[in-house]
């Protein structure tokens, strides 16, 4: 079920952006946690990105519009493994911002 939802949201994503270059980073969105999880980080998805920058600042306007400090993560060429479980070539993790 989790696969299907994934490869709906691909290519949902695909579809909208057209002939234009397909985004390399996922946001993962961990509201309220001090840290991330350590398996399932598919239910976190918030987004998909061109840019680590532009990756980070989603989540920066999330946590500021929440006022919830959180952890959050950008993952790089992110894929679904044959367990169902997101792999990612890189992860960046931002830790929360303390009021």
């Amino acid at each position: 079920m989790r696969f299907f939802m994934f490869l709906a949201a691909v290519l949902l994503c695909s579809l909208t952006t057209g002939c234009t270059k397909t985004p390399t980073w996922t946001l993962f969105y961990y509201s309220g946690q001090q840290t991330p999880p350590s398996d399932d980080h598919y239910e976190a998805i918030q987004g998909y990105y061109d840019t680590l920058e532009q990756c980070k600042k989603k989540a920066e306007g999330i946590e500021y519009l929440s006022e919830t400090p959180s952890v959050y993560q950008c993952g790089f060429q992110c894929k679904l493994d044959d367990h169902d479980m997101v792999k990612c070539d890189q992860w960046h993790t931002f830790t929360p911002k303390q009021p």
